[in-house]
């Protein structure tokens, strides 16, 4: 099987859609003698702010020395960024031979009547090859939810955190955010240790107490009155948190709250034996590097990639807007599954940006483009429609001027397909 093949056959699994429950993967994964079980992760949910948090998590590790993995979902350029260790990707090869090796098994399960899911396969290929590279750390990214993700098949992580918690796939998680938090506290363990991101809704906090408290966890919330002197402009931003100055270069306020969470998640590693020290941490957050996170990727047109697609991402989003582009002509390009809740986003979002340009994501759980425009015409009357991503790029380039910057947000799907178009067009 080439690698080309591989990706083939895992994206045939995608018309399984998304099937909560740890049954299958736990059948696959015995097939495979539980490759799972050997290995010491870090374990990380969250609505929003979980991918971020993990990579400033793994370069800390990678930068203290340690041989850390990283599982992280969806991709935003290269399929395989899902899977690498010390920051490089698994090579095509070795993906392609995994993949043939699990495919018999994947078909004697169909056979049986049990289908698994492109991520579910995802899943157990991550946890084969990190079996056979042997790092000494794998930080692991949920994929939806936490109780029932396929990722919830460990057992005793070294660390559980939890990232920012918000409204998104209620349809499996629950109406309301007591329902979704739940589902999040479902990856704690027994007599485990669990990190909570500091600015949580109260009935979330309550919650992940509760779990914690039957499952005999220490909870750890960083205090916000330990950040201080926060100065951020498109160069990063510089903090302090209890008296040490740290940088990071990933834009926003929110992503201080994703640092401070991360520092205290590696913490909770150096009371298990681990050698990290401030110079580690202080390193592996200034190296961090996350596509699609209020991405920069030209200063002149000025041209930033969000991936915010639900409530809470909306709101870090609008704060961004509001403290990085005051007083610019902003242009958006915008396009949204139609499983999320739009409505909320474009009227977080909407208000604040000049003129939208509506277009369609390559993934058949988008919203038309002319759906779209229904709800976006309710919040901002500046609206055009261009199904062809490529043509919404031109058009934007085209309504630019000096004091424009362009926005590309409401999927990450979305993000993925522009973010090479804009790259390689002939703007300058």
């Amino acid at each position: 099987m080439t690698y080309e093949e591989s990706i083939l056959y895992i994206n045939s699994l995608l018309k399984f859609g998304i099937q909560p429950g740890l049954d299958r993967i736990k059948k696959l994964l015995n097939y495979l003698g539980n490759p799972q079980n050997d290995l010491k992760i870090i374990h990380v949910a969250g609505t929003n702010g979980k991918g971020s948090t993990c990579a400033y998590i793994s370069s800390i590790l990678k930068c203290a020395g340690l041989k850390t993995g990283l599982f992280i979902s969806p991709f935003i350029i290269d399929f395989r960024e899902r899977m690498q260790i010390n920051g490089k990707m698994i090579p095509k090869k070795v993906f392609a031979q995994l993949v043939e090796y699990v495919v018999p098994f994947v078909k004697e399960m169909q056979n049986d009547g049990e289908c698994i899911t492109e991520f579910e396969l995802i899943t157990a290929i991550a946890f084969m090859w990190f079996k056979k590279e042997n790092p000494d750390i794998v930080v692991l990214e949920v994929g939806l939810g936490g109780r029932l993700d396929a990722t919830n098949v460990i057992n005793d992580p070294l660390v559980s955190v939890i990232t920012s918690v918000s409204y998104d796939h209620r349809n499996v998680l629950g109406e309301t955010i007591e329902e979704i938090a739940k589902e999040k506290g479902g990856i704690l363990k027994q007599n485990g240790k669990v990190v909570l991101y500091p600015c949580q809704p109260r009935e979330v906090i309550s919650v992940v107490k509760n779990i914690a408290q039957k499952l005999n966890n220490r909870i750890i919330i960083p205090k916000l009155d330990d950040v201080t002197n926060v100065i951020s402009n498109f160069k990063g931003t510089r903090f302090n948190y209890k008296n040490e100055e740290f940088y990071i270069r990933l834009l926003g306020k929110h992503q201080v709250n994703n640092a401070i969470t991360a520092i205290v998640g590696v913490e909770q590693l150096t009371c298990l034996g681990y050698n990290i020290h401030v110079d580690d941490i202080r390193r592996g957050l200034w190296e961090t590097s996350f596509p699609a996170r209020f991405e920069v990727l030209s200063q002149e047109p000025l041209i930033i990639i969000d991936g915010a697609h639900n409530q809470g991402g909306a709101a870090v989003l609008a704060d961004s807007i509001k403290l990085y582009l005051r007083g610019m002509k902003i242009v958006a390009i915008t396009g949204m599954l139609k499983d999320k809740d739009i409505s909320k986003v474009i009227n977080i979002v909407g208000p604040l940006l000049s003129e939208f340009i509506l277009t369609h994501p390559d993934n058949k759980r988008a919203m038309s483009e002319h759906d779209l425009q229904k709800i976006v015409l309710e919040v901002n009357p500046c609206c055009t429609i261009s199904r062809d991503v490529n043509d919404a790029v031109k058009l934007a380039f085209e309504k630019s001027n000096d004091n424009t910057a362009i926005l590309v947000f409401g999927s990450l799907y979305l993000c993925s397909q522009v973010r090479p178009l804009i790259k390689n067009y002939k703007y300058r």
